[in-house]
């Protein structure tokens, strides 16, 4: 009799166990969920975890990569006024990015440029800096928080560093430069992250299939030139609940590899539900993209 009881709660147990298990599948109302990256990257880092995988074993990669990043906040702009407001949060929201990267994430402080307020002149000599600095086998995250304007007629999108001038486009930073620069910088990943207005303008694809069912390893292996950006030829408010999804993202995370097109599966769907713009995930136009994708790596406590 108490043999039929035992199996009769195992029986219980486990129906539940995949009733439970069903209750994760499916749709959300407004945007399909794929959780192949989550279910991925949790059997890497168990796998990781028994086998004692380095990190160039789980990348498939002959030397172990070294992370670059440029963080750029524009709050304080040299000739504010009612055309060109300056902004509270971009610098605060640069700071905290930083602290995530290098205290989380495999980004040596030594790597990381912090730049808050700078001017046009700054900005460039940035970039050209890392032309020279990052390898073909580094992989580069650039950042940017600000004004930004979008020009409908010509199609051109700008960042507004903080010697712009509301009226006159000579201190503004096109996005052609910026993705000239992108595409000059021999890195083997890239990810550009913009919070700024009309950010979407750099993209010359807005739909990534596919990556979701590729590995670590095989997402790793192509270059790869990618942007997410907080909107698309909409303006973005100074509150950014796409920054604060961003680092709660990164901050949250507990799996050791993190795909870039998984941490925008994983903001999109609260940014769409609490933002009055749509985050958009995609292929840098004319930068020299491959079809990988940047990895994150959790750093080792």
């Amino acid at each position: 009799m108490k043999m039929k009881v035992h199996l009769l709660i195992f029986t219980m147990v486990f129906t539940a166990h995949l009733g439970l298990a069903q209750t994760f599948s499916g749709r959300s109302n407004s945007v399909a969920v794929d959780y192949t990256a989550e279910k991925r990257s949790g059997d890497l880092k168990i796998a990781s975890s028994e086998k004692k995988e380095t990190i160039k074993e789980a990348l498939r990669s002959s030397t172990e990569p070294v992370y670059h990043a440029l963080i750029i906040g524009v709050s304080n702009y040299e000739y504010a006024g009612a055309n060109l407001p300056n902004l509270d949060k971009p610098n605060k929201d640069a700071e905290e990015l930083y602290s995530v990267l290098t205290k989380k994430y495999n980004f040596d402080p030594s790597n990381v440029t912090l730049l808050k307020d700078p001017n046009r002149a700054e900005v460039i000599d940035t970039f050209y800096g890392l032309a020279d600095k990052v390898t073909e086998k580094d992989n580069l995250l650039i950042f940017y928080a600000g004004h930004g304007y979008y020009d409908k007629p010509k199609d051109f999108g700008y960042w507004l560093p903080s010697d712009a001038r509301a009226e006159s486009t000579a201190n503004w930073i096109p996005n052609s430069t910026i993705k000239d620069y992108i595409s000059a910088i021999p890195s083997k990943h890239t990810l550009l992250v913009t919070d700024a207005c009309f950010g979407g303008s750099i993209f010359k694809t807005r739909a990534v299939g596919g990556m979701s069912q590729l590995k670590v390893h095989e997402l790793y292996k192509n270059r790869s030139r990618k942007a997410i950006t907080s909107g698309s030829l909409t303006e973005v408010p100074d509150e950014s609940f796409f920054v604060y999804m961003l680092i709660k993202t990164l901050d949250e995370n507990d799996f050791d590899y993190l795909p870039a097109s998984t941490v925008y599966s994983r903001i999109y769907e609260p940014v769409m539900n609490n933002a009055p713009s749509v985050p958009q995930f995609g292929v840098i136009q004319g930068a020299g993209d491959e079809g990988g994708d940047f990895i994150f790596i959790r750093r080792k406590e």
